[in-house]
């Protein structure tokens, strides 16, 4: 295990390289995975530069497209596009 830097330089160091490996981590999330399953249901990510990864990424896009055509416009994305609303009755019940 490396020593780390004493003094200000290796402190701000140290923080820079903390935050460039945490921008690192949230592009990486951000980015779009295919998801293999086996017969078993084990999930495998197939690597962003495999084989029929682009095409599979392709047609998985078009899919959502279609559903969204579907029902009428797009679907919210993101960590809260699975939660709604109740909607509030006007006379009071089921509240």
């Amino acid at each position: 295990m490396r020593e780390p830097a004493k003094g200000p330089f290796g402190r701000a160091t140290a923080v820079a390289e903390g935050v460039a490996a945490a921008v690192r981590r949230r592009q990486r999330d951000r980015e779009p995975r295919v998801l293999l399953y086996r017969r078993a249901g084990d999930p495998r990510v197939l690597a962003p530069g495999a084989k029929g990864h682009d095409e599979i990424l392709d047609l998985a896009e078009r899919m959502i497209e279609l559903v969204d055509e579907e029902q009428g416009g797009p679907r919210p994305r993101g960590p809260a596009a699975g939660r709604t609303a109740r909607p509030r009755r006007r006379d009071g019940e089921g509240v």
